[in-house]
Order: C-alpha cells, then structure tokens, then sequence
C-alpha cells in the first residue's frame, strides 16, 4: 500500500515536509504536482487584504475592463 509524502524540492533533493516513519534505503516513487491554483488563492486573498488596507472604493477588475473599452489614440 503506498503512503502519500509531502516533500519539498531544496539543494537538488527531495525532502519530505514531516518526519516519515519508513526505513533507511526505502525505494518510492515521487509524483510532482504543482499546486498553482493554491498560489493562486493564496495571492488573491493577500490582493484582497491589500485592496482593504488601502481602501480602494472601486474594482480594480471592472476599473481594467472599462479601460479596454476606452480608444487609445
């Protein structure tokens, strides 16, 4: 049965986040997904806490939209 490991990539090695239970010279096989979507997340609530700090009335997603429509001459 295979055990899921959380690891990080550092120096050339993959080391794992935990202390992992498993003998010395034990063989696996590490899968690497990218958790962009959590970076993702991750910036936009700081984005947010950003925007209520300095407390922006307007979006700034509808002001950029709007300004797509505007004429660039």
């Amino acid at each position: 049965m295979g055990k899921v490991i959380e690891v990080v990539y550092e120096d050339g090695v993959f080391k794992p986040i935990k202390k992992i239970a498993l003998p010395e010279k034990t063989r696996g096989k590490v899968i690497v997904e990218e958790k962009l979507m959590g970076d993702i997340e991750e910036i936009s609530k700081e984005i947010d806490e950003v925007l209520k700090e300095t407390k922006i009335e307007e979006d700034p997603l509808k002001v950029l939209l709007e300004m797509r429509k505007r004429p660039w001459d």
